[in-house]
């Protein structure tokens, strides 16, 4: 008895035709520019390879927006969230929540997550892996970027000069007299993460202080205990270090609470400035230092941004950068 023949994919069909994945999409979706021959051969191998196209025709209207996020862990989102939620609710729009992966994606990844709901259109909160993907993503559907966005891109985002509030915070803690500062970050696939280490490096040559590599961490995930560990053992091999940079809430806590352990005073002996100005820091002790993100008015406006690019097709992309405030 023969096997069944399994049904082609997108990558299938883009590789037996010639065209992109994007195009192939376009084609059997029939939205969007394909020219006539590109359009005849496409369809023609759809029935031949046994392409299914079920559910690929969606209604014309949707009033759901996706919001893709990489996880839940961060508090910093939930504040994003709520200024996206806000806005939807005064435009009677729906919101979703996909969870993604922020690495090996590609833009078949995102079509095949999106094509199976009637979505209008995409607010992306996690990061987009290089800006060919988000150009064909946001040709399929209206796209805009919230908080982390691609460097040199054309598309809609909105967000904060991670670099200028980086050297705010560090420039802070030279001019009370520090000079052994640590930097605890974000992995550097993160745009935010090498803009904010850039902005501290720059603080330290200002203020005419040598760059210590050993003294960033690189964390890959914004989570208390890994970073409780971490900098418990960066403060007990490295003594002198009597100030730290943490570029999330989430870190300078935890820098907190290494310090309570090996018996490091803060601020007398060590002082703490992290970022985001999330809830939490408002309510441990002693206070934390921190620049405070505007996290709600970025969701917000990214989707009164959204709102407008799927009213107008031909709306204009646009860039907001907003201004954050220190402490």
């Amino acid at each position: 008895m023969s096997r069944k023949r399994k049904p082609a994919s997108l990558s299938d069909i883009a590789a037996a035709s010639g065209y992109s994945i994007a195009t192939v999409s376009r084609a059997i979706s029939h939205r969007g520019s394909v020219s006539a021959v590109a359009q005849r051969t496409i369809d023609a191998l759809v029935a031949e390879m046994d392409y299914h196209v079920t559910n690929t025709r969606q209604p014309a209207k949707s009033t759901t927006i996706a919001v893709l996020i990489p996880n839940l862990s961060n508090p910093f989102n939930s504040s994003v969230l709520e200024g996206i939620q806000n806005a939807a609710n005064a435009h009677d729009l729906n919101v979703a929540l996909l969870m993604v992966k922020e690495t090996d994606t590609n833009i078949e990844y995102y079509l095949n997550m999106l094509k199976d709901a009637n979505y209008c259109g995409v607010i992306a909160l996690a990061a987009l892996p290089d800006n060919q993907t988000a150009y064909q993503l946001n040709h399929e559907i209206p796209v805009v970027m919230c908080s982390e966005y691609l460097e040199d891109t054309e598309m809609s985002y909105v967000g904060i000069n991670d670099d200028i509030a980086a050297q705010k915070a560090t420039d802070y803690l030279t001019r009370i007299g520090r000079r052994h500062i640590a930097l605890i970050n974000a992995t550097t696939n993160h745009k935010y993460a090498r803009e904010r280490e850039a902005g501290y490096k720059q603080a330290l040559r200002r203020a005419q202080l040598s760059f210590e590599a050993d003294l960033v961490l690189h964390i890959n995930s914004i989570r208390y205990n890994l970073a409780l560990s971490k900098v418990t053992d960066l403060l007990r091999t490295r003594t002198e270090i009597d100030a730290i940079f943490a570029t999330s809430d989430i870190f300078a806590i935890a820098a907190l609470e290494a310090a309570r352990h090996l018996g490091r005073r803060v601020p007398d002996e060590l002082s703490v400035v992290g970022f985001d100005n999330i809830f939490l820091a408002t309510v441990v002790s002693p206070k934390l230092t921190t620049i405070k993100q505007p996290a709600y008015e970025i969701g917000h406006e990214a989707c009164e941004i959204l709102r407008e690019k799927i009213a107008r097709k031909n709306a204009p992309e646009r860039h907001e950068v907003l201004e954050r405030r220190c402490w």
